[in-house]
């Protein structure tokens, strides 16, 4: 089974080429910028006036970068990509941003800059043909955080964490969709969308910190326990999984940023000890945490770009040699145990 796997994260997107007769020590392996970035990027650079199409994605530095150019010029988008800032297009409006119909692009492009915005970026595909890279994938493998579609009187925070919280009491692969999407998961959704449209074998879509989390059990030193936390500290959101046997027995999610290594010391141990509140960890600026028995782990697993802040708190994972690959070893191993 030959897998392209692609996990999309705030800082970088992370990519493994996998062959199941091979293993993940023989795996081809590429750390590039993300694509909120490099838009992002873009956009500052731009000394005029934009319109904005394309699919769905990721926000963060791409939003910022957006709000920041409607200082100076106008900003036309359209509503596929409107929804990148906010699902809630009354509130992109809101923010100044002018929402056009697809078929209006090309007729503005004599009066201001276009940028078609997408979370894959398939020119990676002849890329790695080019390197000799069989691209006749059985499966593709995306890995992006999804807040979801909140309804009405519910915040993004809150909407994110009742995604999270149904999976608690299962297993880490329930965060995986295989060959279809929820559409109230609008940014997996719209990759799934993309993808369908050119690729004819199985597509998977997982949440980006569950990917990770489960990527980091491949790590010989974790996988053998049956009590484990594991946590992802990513670039702008850390997320800690508590695990019995593999099924997930509490977790939290909080952003990085207001985290240091004393604080997540303390909620490791709430999270072991089972008394962990969805209020504390919300109230503190974070998503959520929910656990639903104890579970005092044998090994705690640190991993992501920013574990290096909390070091001390429990060993560094590098399944297949590499932290970097941590959320593209999950992502296969859920195509594995799936299919």
């Amino acid at each position: 089974m030959n897998i392209l796997a692609i996990d999309i994260g705030a800082g970088t997107q992370d990519i493994m080429v996998y062959d199941d007769k091979k293993g993940f020590d023989n795996a081809y392996k590429l750390v590039l910028p993300s694509p909120t970035r490099l838009f992002a990027e873009e956009i500052r650079k731009s000394k005029q006036d934009l319109v904005i199409f394309g699919d769905t994605m990721g926000g963060g530095p791409f939003t910022r970068a957006v709000l920041e150019h409607l200082r100076k010029y106008r900003v036309f988008m359209t509503e596929r990509a409107a929804r990148t800032l906010r699902d809630d297009l009354e509130i992109v409006k809101n923010y100044g941003i002018e929402i056009i119909p697809e078929d209006e692009v090309e007729s503005m492009s004599e009066k201001a800059k276009l940028i078609r915005i997408t979370d894959l970026n398939l020119g990676l595909l002849p890329f790695l043909s080019s390197f000799g890279v069989d691209i006749s994938f059985d499966v593709i493998a995306i890995a992006v955080q999804d807040h979801g579609v909140a309804p009405p009187g519910v915040t993004d925070r809150e909407n994110r964490f009742r995604l999270i919280k149904e999976k608690v009491g299962g297993g880490i692969e329930s965060f995986a969709y295989l060959d279809g999407v929820p559409e109230n998961l609008s940014r997996m959704h719209a990759i799934f969308e993309s993808v369908k449209r050119w690729h004819k074998g199985h597509i998977l879509l997982m949440d980006t910190g569950p990917a990770a989390v489960l990527g980091s059990l491949e790590d010989e030193r974790v996988k053998e326990k049956k009590n484990v936390v594991c946590i992802n500290v990513g670039n702008a959101h850390t997320i800690a999984m508590s695990l019995n046997e593999k099924r997930i027995a509490g977790v939290f999610e909080h952003h990085t940023k207001l985290l240091d290594k004393q604080k997540l010391a303390h909620y490791i141990k709430k999270l072991s000890d089972g008394t962990i509140t969805f209020k504390e960890v919300f109230d503190d600026g974070g998503h959520g945490a929910l656990a639903i028995e104890e579970n005092q782990p044998e090994i705690i697993s640190l991993t992501g770009p920013k574990r290096g802040k909390m070091k001390g708190l429990g060993i560094f994972s590098a399944p297949a040699g590499d932290m970097m690959m941590t959320g593209p070893v999950g992502l296969i191993k859920a195509v594995l145990n799936m299919l």
